[in-house]
């Protein structure tokens, strides 16, 4: 699966949890299972597709590194697919912002070399917290997770 099936899971997820109250839907709390589903959907992206992982400070936007071992961002997802925790925006400052950038769709009659990277998702992690902010960024949605073991692993990217 590409990361595209991982924008869209978030989609559902989020859709489905603002909508809750609206039209008599299960309480957030009974949405574990779409969380899990979520975790599930990030495990199985196509981590060959993706071009490469921006490390940036969330406070100044500099860039700490740039990693494309395809391997090592893998493993960094990873943490991902055993937590199905949603949680609330943090009260801790901002510490690190992991851009996932991808190549664009082939599409019919367009020439391989006018393909563009985008980025697909932007994950954030916050100082002394285990939650990380998913947003799909090319339509600005957002979630929250609790996972101390993925925010671990993506701080290790920062180095």
């Amino acid at each position: 699966m590409r990361a595209r099936t991982a924008i869209t899971a978030l989609l559902a997820a989020t859709i489905a949890l603002s909508l809750a109250g609206c039209f008599g839907l299960p309480e957030p709390d009974e949405f574990a299972g779409q969380a899990q589903e979520l975790a599930d959907t990030l495990s199985d992206v196509d981590w060959g597709k993706v071009c490469r992982l921006v490390v940036r400070d969330a406070q100044t936007g500099e860039v700490i590194r740039e990693v494309t071992d395809q391997t090592e961002i893998k493993n960094a997802f990873e943490p991902f697919s055993d937590e199905n925790g949603i949680a609330a925006e943090p009260d801790e400052p901002a510490e690190y912002v992991f851009e996932l950038w991808e190549p664009e769709t082939q599409k019919l009659g367009q020439n391989a070399d006018d393909l563009k990277e985008y980025k697909g998702l932007e994950v954030t992690t916050y100082e002394g917290s285990p939650v990380v902010e998913l947003e799909v960024s090319p339509i600005g949605l957002r979630l929250y997770l609790t996972s101390q073991s993925a925010a671990d692993a993506l701080r290790a990217l920062a180095g």
